[in-house]
């Protein structure tokens, strides 16, 4: 899990080259930019092992137009 997914997981904003998260009404700095990048604190850290990472969607199987066509049922008249 990376610094982005944790700070969308935990509800963090950026403020002031830092992400805070509310925690049972304390705010814990998340995350810090460092240099260039955004780097996890230790909070962060902990954060991040405690946090499932959400399942990705399965994709459904789509017919193609034909077979649709075919599937469709015959009018008699």
């Amino acid at each position: 899990m990376n610094v982005y997914d944790v700070i969308k997981a935990v509800n963090a904003e950026v403020v002031a080259n830092r992400a805070i998260a509310n925690v049972d009404g304390s705010r814990v700095v998340v995350a810090r930019v460092i240099g260039d990048e955004l780097v996890l604190t230790a909070e962060g850290e902990e954060m991040a092992k405690s946090i499932k990472p959400a399942p990705k969607p399965k994709a459904k199987a789509t017919k193609s137009k034909t077979a649709k066509a075919a599937a469709a049922p015959k009018s008699s008249t």
